[in-house]
């Protein structure tokens, strides 16, 4: 928290990934394992809200609000999105974070989700990186029918 005058400003730290499956021969495993880190996400401690969209191409977002970077830090080594993790260089073709930090406690659009990514994603290895992967060449966000929010809330 900042304190500017009478007023707290709370800032808010916001985790973002995209991820392309390589083949439909992943994706059930992928999914199975994104239902187990989302169970996990929900109950973990500074977890503000967040959610996740499947875009074409097998490419998924997730989006997600952290009270502080430990809190996100304490989700990501958690044992569900661990071994995720360790399957997704098999799994993806292109993989990429981004972290930033927000004054308000809203849920950023797409928009800017993918600017960002784009402007200052982080890679993560693959094994079978596509030509988009080492350039960030990603193409705008266009097929938003399968969006999941997850719990949102104001800071207690």
């Amino acid at each position: 928290m900042i304190f500017r005058g009478q007023k707290i400003w709370v800032m808010i730290f916001i985790s973002a990934t995209r991820l392309r499956v390589r083949s439909i021969f992943y994706f059930f495993n992928f999914y199975r394992a994104n239902e187990s880190a989302v169970k996990e996400l929900r109950k973990t401690t500074g977890f503000r809200g967040g959610k996740e969209l499947m875009d074409k191409g097998l490419v998924f977002w997730t989006l997600t609000m952290w009270q502080d970077e430990v809190s996100m830090r304490s989700f990501r080594n958690s044992a569900p999105h661990r071994r995720a993790m360790q399957k997704l260089p098999t799994w993806c073709s292109e993989a990429a974070y981004v972290h930033w930090i927000e004054e308000a406690e809203q849920l950023p659009d797409w928009g800017t989700v993918h600017a960002k990514m784009v402007a200052d994603g982080k890679l993560t290895k693959v094994k079978q990186p596509s030509p988009q992967q080492p350039a960030k060449s990603y193409p705008p966000l266009n097929w938003r029918k399968f969006e999941r929010i997850f719990k949102t809330g104001p800071l207690s």
